[in-house]
């Protein structure tokens, strides 16, 4: 199973806008300025898949449109999700 792997920028973006997100990343570590997240199995990646998907879906403004930190934090995990070792 593939790590997830974050650009430093957006990880260290996450920490300090989604502090309570950050915290559920377990074991991870950086390499060349990538941040990588171990998966384990399918269930890992499953885990991390909603409880993202949870933070974009409630980052909104008035008019039920994602806002800005979500918009960021879509194209973070865009990244992260299919970026290759």
């Amino acid at each position: 199973m593939r790590n997830i792997r974050f650009k430093k920028d957006d990880f260290l973006f996450i920490r300090t806008t989604y502090p309570s997100l950050f915290i559920k990343f377990k074991n991870s570590y950086e390499e060349n300025g990538i941040v990588n997240v171990p998966m384990q199995n399918e269930r890992d990646y499953d885990y991390y898949f909603d409880i993202v998907g949870d933070y974009i879906a409630t980052s909104l403004n008035e008019a039920g449109e994602l806002n800005e930190d979500g918009l960021r934090l879509e194209a973070a995990w865009d990244y992260a999700d299919w970026s290759k070792e």
